[in-house]
């Protein structure tokens, strides 16, 4: 029998990458998908060549590896360069989804991305989990990493989906508003509740 995929995902600031480390620490195997999004274009590779096809040379820096901000600044101001850019890498993120699947044993794994719902990846879910949080504390974990400013928050939640819309298509939900320690117990929780729901 396949193992089952279980979604993961949550806004910025929600802590879903602290939730998907305690899974990670239950044995459950993990896959980040923003991260496998990021290898696939690295320098010289396949995804590379097909992005520098679609957008030009413009996207790459001068020693040929990829202009993030740059890619993200053109795609993000025209809907139709999104659906170009997804089109590319939604396959091949998909791809290398479905070979690591092959390779791991257990249950379930968890497939962690911050865009899951938005990009339609839960149709391929067997379950979704959904991390929650209260805005203002999102916010103030996002400027504490002092990686991001206030308006790069607000930008990047407002193409984010909203709660609302997490809460629609997930099975399960975690609230992340409190200690390390609570959120130790409800991924616990979660995952007792994950086995007995796939094992039924």
């Amino acid at each position: 029998m396949s193992i089952k995929r279980v979604g993961l995902t949550g806004g910025i600031g929600s802590g879903k990458s602290s939730v998907a480390n305690i899974f990670a620490g239950l044995g459950v195997p993990v896959l980040d998908l923003d991260q496998v999004g990021r290898d696939l274009l690295a320098s010289g590779s396949d995804g590379l060549h097909q992005l520098t096809a679609a957008f030009g040379t413009a996207i790459l820096n001068a020693d040929g590896s990829l202009n993030r901000a740059h890619l993200a600044h053109h795609c993000f101001a025209d809907a139709a360069e999104t659906s170009k850019l997804n089109n590319i890498m939604h396959p091949l993120i998909r791809q290398a989804e479905d070979e690591w699947l092959k390779l791991q044993q257990g249950c379930y794994a968890i497939i962690e991305a911050s865009v899951l719902l938005e990009s339609g990846g839960e149709s391929r879910m067997d379950k979704v989990v959904v991390v929650l949080a209260d805005m203002e504390l999102r916010r103030s974990r996002v400027l504490a990493r002092g990686d991001r400013n206030s308006d790069q928050f607000d930008a990047i939640i407002a193409r984010q989906c909203t709660d609302n819309t997490r809460h629609k298509y997930s099975n399960l939900t975690i609230l992340n508003n409190s200690n390390f320690n609570v959120l130790q117990k409800k991924v616990l929780e979660t995952h007792k509740l994950i086995l007995e729901q796939l094992n039924n």
